[in-house]
């Protein structure tokens, strides 16, 4: 019942939010990608609904650096505001 309590009241726990709200550590799950010309981007990078990825680093006022399976992809913030995650608990899927 506390994790419940945590999960309704820490903002930083999201049913669904953007990618460009995430924080360095995180794990996310791609969950969708608001427009075409945005889905075609991330699908360049590998990065489709379902996909698992980690958030590396945020840059200040830059992209969002991700891990994607061995890979690092920088995602520049108007993609990333366009792409809805859902953030996992567990260890980074590789």
């Amino acid at each position: 019942m506390a994790e419940l309590d945590r999960i309704n009241t820490d903002p930083s726990i999201c049913e669904t939010c953007a990618l460009s709200s995430v924080r360095k550590g995180e794990l996310l799950e791609i969950v969708s990608v608001d427009d075409d010309h945005a889905r075609v981007q991330a699908l360049r990078f590998g990065m489709s609904a379902g996909s698992c990825v980690e958030c590396i680093t945020r840059i200040p006022a830059g992209p969002i650096v991700l891990k994607s399976g061995r890979q690092e992809i920088a995602v520049g913030r108007s993609l990333a505001h366009r792409i809805q995650v859902r953030r996992r608990l567990g260890p980074p899927v590789h």
